[in-house]
């Protein structure tokens, strides 16, 4: 019988839980209808997703109305951000970020630019953090919106949403929050977060691929970015995905209700894979290591390209990822590690382990037994390439 594969890779997409599997199973089954139509059918998908609406709503302690379904937390993003970005152009024009925002918020914000706003971006630390005060300052005094994640997906630095968002509220400036690892590893409900619009992403806690979740906080003004229907409050149009609806709610309520537990036993597993890895020489975690989100752990291997470990890695049944995010073969880092103060060489030189549901002890301790072995060599295979290289002549 083969070995099973270990997934470490969860940060990037956890695998579907089993209360988001049934809802799935059950809204294949529920038959025709498009939440739009009057008829039986349709009136029986609209209620099924106002099903699921409430159910998200009462997950995260909000009202129905203030959410908003849409393909993936990118879309749901930026509806925000060019919805907020347009209704307050008129008062001002800057537009406010962190260095190491996600592509899904740092490209919306270079296009705007592009068309006439400012766009100001705060640098990080080298652990990847953010200084409160430069942010809040740079929006001074009144930015049209200020973006800014809950937790990096690189590095796993945590930033401190709800205390920019209180100092932001004072002078009139909606803070947009990317939340899409939230769920199941930090507090990420609104009242949590104090942000007027935040963005979460199902697949990254057990829900359906191709399904985003925005809170839009009631008096948030936004102008309506896509157009074609009048679908999720005008602010989304086009026929919902009632069953992937569905599947998100199921999936977020045990995320919500469990954050303190989860991130607890992913704390526990990552700290298990650092002790492990500890023996490999020159072997360094980048940005805030073990102490950032919970169960996300990126590290820096000397001497080693970090796609050919993942590459190694996948081979032999491990799925981690590259802490650069480059596509195979590709020569561009990370803008994200970059930031923080990596050299283009040491960036391609990471690689990225994120724990989750399902991950036991013995999946980490496989995975660390691979790893070093790994490493040794393709360190051995780099040594030796470097001794029969010839001498230019």
């Amino acid at each position: 019988m083969p070995t099973p594969r270990v997934y470490l890779d969860h940060v990037a997409s956890a695998p579907l839980c089993p209360a988001a599997r049934e809802a799935l199973e059950r809204g294949l089954g529920r038959g025709p209808g498009n939440p739009s139509s009057p008829h039986l059918e349709g009136r029986a998908a609209k209620d099924a997703l106002e099903l699921a609406r409430t159910r998200a709503a009462a997950a995260l302690g909000v009202r129905p109305r203030e959410l908003v379904f849409a393909s993936g937390a990118t879309e749901a993003l930026q509806i925000a951000l060019y919805g907020v970005a347009a209704a307050r152009a008129g008062i001002s024009r800057r537009l406010v970020c962190g260095a190491v925002e996600h592509p899904a918020v740092g490209e919306p914000l270079a296009a705007l630019a592009s068309q006439g706003f400012e766009r100001v971006v705060v640098p990080v630390g080298k652990a990847g953090t953010l200084d409160p005060d430069a942010l809040v300052e740079a929006a001074r005094p009144g930015a049209a919106l200020v973006a800014l994640m809950l937790a990096n997906h690189e590095m796993g630095a945590v930033f401190p949403v709800r205390e920019v968002a209180e100092r932001l509220a004072p002078l009139g400036v909606p803070l947009v929050c990317d939340a899409a690892l939230g769920p199941g590893r930090l507090p990420s409900r609104p009242e949590d977060l104090g942000a007027a619009a935040i963005a979460w992403s199902p697949h990254k806690f057990g829900g359906p691929p191709g399904m985003g979740l925005l809170y839009v906080r009631r008096g948030t003004r936004l102008v309506p970015w896509l157009r074609g229907g009048v679908q999720e409050e005008g602010l989304r149009p086009g026929t919902e995905n009632v069953t992937g609806a569905l599947a998100t709610a199921a999936a977020l309520a045990p995320a919500i209700a469990e954050t303190e537990e989860r991130a607890a036993r992913y704390r526990r597993l990552i700290a298990r894979w650092e002790a492990r890895i500890g023996a490999v020489t020159g072997v360094h975690a980048v940005g805030p290591g073990g102490a950032g989100l919970p169960g996300v752990l990126t590290i820096e291997v000397d001497g080693v390209e970090g796609e050919a470990a993942m590459i190694n890695m996948d081979l032999e049944g491990f799925a981690v990822s590259t802490g650069s995010a480059c596509a195979l073969g590709g020569t561009d880092p990370s803008p994200g590690l970059m930031a923080i103060g990596l050299s283009r060489r040491r960036a391609a030189q990471t690689v990225r382990v994120s724990v989750g549901e399902g991950t036991t002890d013995a999946d980490v301790d496989r995975a660390a037994e691979a790893f070093a072995r790994i490493v040794a060599r393709l360190r051995a295979l780099a040594a030796g390439m470097s001794s029969t290289a010839k001498p230019p002549a």
